[in-house]
């Protein structure tokens, strides 16, 4: 159970994990953001970049794409569907933990998104994480990231059960909250149909954190990335109480 993202679900993740958005429209989204803040990055490196449907969009689109991510499994996902776009095959994919990520040189961009950055649930492997970006980025480059916010996971996720029946695959997705640690733990099974009609088991725990706006901001001061926006994300309205999803946007400073 405490593996995440392993064969069984990584089969299955973009069916399940849906978000209710397309990754042609977060792509339009990250675009603006660029075109807001006067960005024009050759070089986007995607963390956590799962399946590696953005980085395939993205890519679609003329940047070069470097993705990131823990799991082979999802990786060999993604390597499947860039082989299948034009231009796909000169997408870079790393197999590394972001909060240990190395790169040969500097991005114009880094992006987590579909809350990737939720999943570092210790407050040193957030500051980590923007140290990384820090170095890894073009002077005026971005930094840009969504979270899941306290309100999504204390009470609209909480200590709720979801579930979803299909023929194809089904799933139960018990959660708890701890409020004091503000950590949301996912307990997911799901059974996934064989060619021969019979249904495999596969079980994962995921846990994410609701980080606070001080704990970004120190993460991001000894970073040395200054804040240009926080938003409702997809968005450029600021969030409001019951916001459930809030993209950040910060830029290496020019010497």
């Amino acid at each position: 159970m405490a593996n995440m993202y392993q064969d069984g679900f990584a089969g299955v993740y973009d069916r399940l994990m849906r978000g209710g958005y397309s990754h042609a429209e977060y792509a339009d989204y990250i675009e603006r953001i660029f075109g807001l803040f006067g960005a024009s990055p050759s070089i986007v490196v995607d963390l956590g970049c799962g399946t590696g449907s953005l980085c395939v969009e993205l890519r679609g689109r003329g940047y070069d794409m470097i993705g990131i991510d823990s799991s082979q499994e999802m990786l060999n996902i993604a390597l499947g569907k860039a082989a299948a776009q034009k231009g796909g095959r000169d997408i870079l994919f790393l197999n590394q933990d972001i909060c240990d990520f190395e790169l040969y040189g500097t991005a114009g961009a880094i992006l987590s998104t579909i809350d990737s950055m939720n999943y570092l649930t210790a407050r040193r492997q957030l500051n980590r994480v923007f140290a990384l970006a820090g170095n890894y980025l073009d002077p005026g480059g971005l930094f840009v990231f969504d979270l899941n916010t306290r309100h999504k996971l204390s009470r609209v996720i909480g200590g709720n059960l979801f579930y979803e029946i299909s023929d194809d695959v089904c799933y139960l997705w018990e959660n708890s909250y701890d409020s004091a640690g503000r950590i949301s733990t996912f307990d997911l099974t799901f059974f996934v149909r064989n060619g021969d009609g019979t249904y495999s088991r596969h079980d994962e725990r995921h846990r994410q954190r609701a980080h606070s706006d001080a704990e970004i901001a120190a993460a991001a001061r000894l970073a040395r990335l200054a804040q240009r926006g926080v938003y409702d994300c997809l968005t450029f309205d600021a969030p409001g109480r019951d916001a459930q999803k809030i993209c950040y946007v910060f830029q290496k400073e020019r010497p």
